[in-house]
């Protein structure tokens, strides 16, 4: 019994799959998905396509809902947050830069003068003239 149940089920799918294949062969169009121009959309209302401009005015027309929707408005403090975050950025890594070249730097500690000790600085031969 499990078995014609199963062939049942498989010749239901494919002619539900034949019935599709047909149906977008055929040409026929879809309610909602005949080709409008760009900025317009189809109203199954009216049967046509509506221009997406009347949407601000009648936002809950059929239509609109196949309009782009609009862009968000834009972040106003998007350049000051991203300029501040920079400037601090820059101004710390200089203050860190500076830190470690004052800490790291190399120090010359003169405890001897080179005069006393005829170091490289004063050679003997310059001593004795």
């Amino acid at each position: 019994m499990a078995r014609g149940s199963l062939r049942r089920l498989l010749r239901l799918l494919v002619l539900g799959l034949w019935m599709a294949l047909l149906h977008s062969v055929a040409g026929e169009q879809a309610p909602g998905t005949a080709p409008c121009s760009r900025g317009s959309s189809w109203s199954a209302d009216l049967d046509k396509c509506m221009d997406c401009a009347s949407c601000r005015a009648r936002p809950h027309s059929d239509f609109c809902l196949g309009c782009a929707a609009a862009p968000p408005a834009p972040f106003r403090l998007l350049w000051p947050i991203l300029g501040g975050a920079l400037s601090l950025t820059f101004v710390l890594g200089l203050l860190s830069g500076f830190l470690v070249w004052r800490r790291c730097r190399r120090r010359e500690k003169f405890t001897t003068p080179i005069e006393e000790t005829g170091g490289e600085g004063c050679p003997a031969v310059a001593l004795i003239q």
